[in-house]
C-alpha cells in the first residue's frame, strides 16, 4: 500500500485491514513515499492501536515521489508469493484478502470489484463510467487491473519488471497488457470488494482526467495496445475508449473533454521526444 501522506482517510483503510477475515499468515507492507518525519509519526501512531492485529512493515520509498515507484519498493520487500495492491484512501471489505487470494489459485493476476456508492459523494454519481463495469475494465478493447484492488503471483510481478515509474499516469494498465503479453490470464472477483473513494470536485477530476490523458498516450506511442508492433501513431492513438455509462451528464462530457485534450498533449509530447532521441 503506497502511502504519500498521513490523514484520516488512512487510518480508515488500516482499521479495515486490520478486520480482515484471512486467517493464513499475511503482512502489511505500507511504502511510505514521503521523508516528511511527521508523516512517519502520524503514520506510527495511526498502527499502534492495531499491533495486535497487523504485521506490519514500512518501507521508505521518499527517493522518488511516485506511486508506482512506491508500489514496486513495497513489493520488493515483501516476502510472500502472493502480492495485494490497495490504495491507503480506500477501504476494505473484511473478505477482501480472503477472496482476492483465493482467486490467484485459479490466475496470475486478479482485480476486483470497486464499489463506488459507499463513499461516493453526493451529485457525481453519473460523471463518470463505472470503474469496474461487472467485469475487468477496458481499454481500447483489452482489459486491465486497477492497482487500487489487484493481486498478482509475485513470480509474474518480478517477470515484467513491476510498474513503470517512467509513465504520468496508466502505469495499471502498462502492467497489466505487460502480463497479456506474456500469456498471463487475468482474471476477475467480484467478491474481492474494495470501498473506493472518487476525489471531490470537479476540478480535481478534470486535472486528473488530464493526466489519464496524458498516460494514455505515452502507453499507445510507446508500445501499442497487446498483440501490435510498435507503439500507435497519428488518428490510430486517439481512438475513444467508449465506456458505456448510464446517463451522460454535464460532467460526464467536461471529463472526456479532458481525457481528449491529455491525449493530445501526450501524443504531442511522445513525438518531440522522438524527434529529439532521432538527432
Amino acid at each position: 500500500m503506497p502511502v504519500g501522506r498521513v490523514d484520516p482517510e488512512l487510518s480508515e483503510q488500516v482499521e479495515a485491514l486490520a478486520a480482515q477475515s484471512h486467517l493464513g499468515p499475511w503482512e502489511l507492507v505500507i511504502s511510505l513515499n514521503t521523508a516528511d518525519r511527521e508523516h512517519r509519526v502520524a503514520l506510527e501512531q495511526s498502527l499502534e492501536p492495531h499491533s495486535d492485529a497487523l504485521t506490519v512493515r514500512i518501507v521508505d520509498s521518499s527517493d522518488r515521489r511516485s506511486a508506482s515507484h512506491a508500489r514496486n519498493l513495497g513489493a520488493r520487500a515483501a516476502d510472500g508469493d502472493l502480492l495485494l495492491f490497495c490504495d491507503s484512501d480506500d477501504i476494505a471489505h473484511r473478505q477482501w484478502i480472503e477472496q482476492l487470494s483465493a482467486a490467484l489459485e485459479f490466475y496470475g493476476a486478479v482485480g476486483g470489484y470497486l464499489d463506488e456508492d459507499v463513499l461516493s459523494v453526493p451529485g457525481q454519481e453519473h460523471w463518470r463510467p463505472p470503474a469496474t463495469p461487472g467485469g475487468l475494465p477496458t481499454f481500447l478493447g483489452h482489459p486491465f487491473l486497477v492497482s487500487a484492488n489487484m493481486g498478482v503471483i509475485r513470480s509474474n510481478f518480478e517477470a515484467v519488471g513491476g510498474f513503470d515509474t517512467d509513465l504520468i499516469r496508466g502505469e495499471d494498465i502498462a502492467f497489466s497488457w505487460d502480463l497479456l503479453e506474456r500469456g498471463i490470464e487475468l482474471g476477475y472477483c467480484a467478491e474481492a470488494v474494495m470501498y473506493y473513494r472518487h476525489r471531490k470536485g470537479l476540478s480535481a477530476m478534470m486535472q486528473q482526467h488530464y493526466l489519464y490523458g496524458r498516460g494514455f498516450s505515452q502507453i499507445l506511442a510507446r508500445r501499442g495496445t497487446p498483440g501490435t508492433a510498435g507503439g500507435a501513431t497519428g488518428l490510430s492513438a486517439l481512438k475513444p475508449n467508449g465506456q458505456a455509462v448510464a446517463r451522460k451528464s454535464f460532467p460526464y462530457f467536461l471529463r472526456r473533454g479532458s481525457i481528449a485534450a491529455g491525449r493530445v498533449v501526450g501524443l504531442v509530447e511522445e513525438r518531440v521526444l522522438r524527434q529529439q532521441g532521432s538527432r
